[in-house]
């Protein structure tokens, strides 16, 4: 392939790659707009906002993977993970977890002594509580309830299609895995926006993305993603509406278990992670091995075959001269 041919492919991949993420924040914009002019209020029914924003994306990067993988690999790898590796992908987002929160605490403690970081904190944990803009009075369980069913389960599965899954694999047929992986994790960190989220979404945005090279399985980026929204955000939330009448302190005390808990897992999560490559390695040699005894067969065929000719053009040539003799 010629320069001019590699950078033409390069192109065109950035190409589709951007007009994936377009659409992704196209559907946002979307649903707020029709959400805006059937007057209803985004704010206090976030829990469905958000249910139909993922169902939209959903759809769309569905269609775009089938139109992507016309005539070509798939855009969005999903082999079968076996037991092992979904035990190794719940550990890894348990330790991504603890990575969060020793990020967040250091953090605060910059915050005590700067006021841009201290600005910055409140900026984001106002985005990340979902009674900030609007008392719990005036919102629905129900919406509650949905807006967690869906920071739980949808989210991942629509991020995960769109930033592992078809941007991923639109860039991974230019450019080689680690800067595929580097691409995709600076997309996705930067897209959240706000400054103190965007510090750790790159890094959770490596990890993920080398997870999905090394079980070549959309199913791992999903899990860690679940991992992580369920006990980071998603319990929490529940725990806190005042329907359900839990008390601050238990809810606290939970918060504070699983921040110790997931903490404990960071260097444990530094082990599944190097297991994963482990089996990466072993999968590809046992590949490499089949292919090698598919071709050795067909040599020996081959071989056989040429011998077994050449016996019966010798048979023949000595039944000539024999019938010659005897003629004689």
């Amino acid at each position: 392939m010629s320069f001019w041919q590699k950078a033409l492919l390069k192109s065109t991949v950035i190409l589709r790659a951007a007009l994936a993420l377009a659409l992704f924040v196209c559907v946002t914009y979307a649903a707020s707009f029709a959400f805006f002019y059937l007057k209803i209020d985004r704010d206090i029914y976030r829990g469905a906002f958000n249910f139909v924003t993922c169902l939209l994306v959903f759809v769309l990067m569905f269609v775009f993977h089938k139109l992507g993988s016309i005539g070509s690999e798939p855009l969005i790898k999903l082999k079968k993970l076996g037991p092992d590796q979904v035990a190794a992908t719940v550990i890894i987002g348990l330790g991504m977890l603890g990575f969060v929160a020793t990020y967040l605490g250091v953090t605060e403690m910059f915050a005590e002594s700067r006021e841009t970081v201290n600005e910055a904190v409140e900026e984001y944990r106002e985005s990340v509580d979902r009674f900030a803009d609007v008392p719990q009075v005036v919102i629905p369980v129900w919406d509650t309830i949905l807006y967690v069913f869906t920071l739980c389960f949808l989210v991942p599965v629509t991020e995960e299609m769109t930033f592992r899954g078809v941007i991923y694999g639109q860039l991974r047929q230019g450019f080689g895995p680690l800067l595929t992986v580097i691409l995709t994790s600076l997309t996705f960190g930067l897209l959240h926006g706000v400054s103190i989220h965007v510090g750790y979404a790159l890094v959770c945005g490596l990890i993920i993305a080398f997870c999905y090279h090394l079980t070549d399985s959309l199913a791992a980026p999903v899990i860690l993603h679940m991992v992580f929204n369920i006990f980071g955000s998603g319990i929490p939330t529940l725990m806190s509406v005042e329907y359900f009448g839990i008390p601050d302190d238990v809810t606290k005390s939970f918060m504070a278990g699983v921040n110790t808990t997931s903490i404990l897992f960071m260097p444990v999560s530094v082990l599944a992670f190097a297991y994963l490559i482990s089996v990466k390695r072993k999968k590809a040699k046992q590949a490499a091995e089949a292919a090698v005894t598919v071709e050795t067969p067909a040599e020996v065929q081959e071989t056989d075959s040429l011998d077994d000719a050449q016996t019966k053009e010798n048979v023949s040539a000595a039944d000539n001269d024999g019938g010659s003799e005897t003629v004689s």
